[in-house]
């Protein structure tokens, strides 16, 4: 799952409001970045210049902790730090579990199907109301559900891909 660098407004319990970026930890493995399930958060109040600090003022881009979920479970979550309390760490929480669900609404996934002669791999990505179909890299079909599943662009699929990927999809959505 790639997650990308977000920040929101958060409520502190005096009333205060403060800019916070959440920005998501990953390490390289295998010459790709993958996500660790750790996010560091940073934050600035309004209207401060950057870069003034005082202790109840963390200042421009300073460090208020990590927040961290189970990989298995993104309801549970722990906050490393001691600048936020519990009403706003669960702002934050909730914060990247939108995040989080919206990136699991928007990720392409994969689906095998019989085609040419064997077992070929078929990219789907959500576009709006519609599933763009890729194969090989490149677009081959766009599906859409309107009181039923059809194709609405590109050559027409197979009758064994068009129902592994409406499978697929399904399945996905549910």
């Amino acid at each position: 799952m790639t997650i990308a660098i977000s920040s929101f407004e958060l409520t502190r319990t005096d009333g205060t409001k403060l800019y916070v970026e959440v920005e998501p930890v990953t390490y390289l493995e295998d010459g790709k970045q993958v996500y660790a399930g750790v996010y560091q958060l940073q934050a600035t109040r309004h209207n401060d210049p950057a870069g003034e600090y005082t202790e109840d003022n963390p200042g421009d881009t300073t460090e208020i902790g990590s927040f961290a979920h189970k990989q298995d479970d993104k309801w549970e979550w722990v906050y490393l730090g001691d600048f936020l309390d519990e009403d706003e760490q669960s702002q934050v929480a909730e914060h990247i579990q939108q995040l989080e669900e919206k990136e699991e609404n928007t990720a392409g996934f994969y689906v095998q199907a019989f085609y040419h002669g064997g077992m070929n791999s078929f990219e789907v990505t959500p576009a709006g109301d519609r599933f763009k179909v890729a194969y090989d890299g490149k677009l081959i079909a766009e599906l859409q559900h309107n009181g039923g599943w059809q194709q609405v662009s590109g050559e027409a699929l197979e009758e064994d891909v068009f129902v592994s990927i409406r499978q697929a999809i399904e399945a996905k959505s549910h």
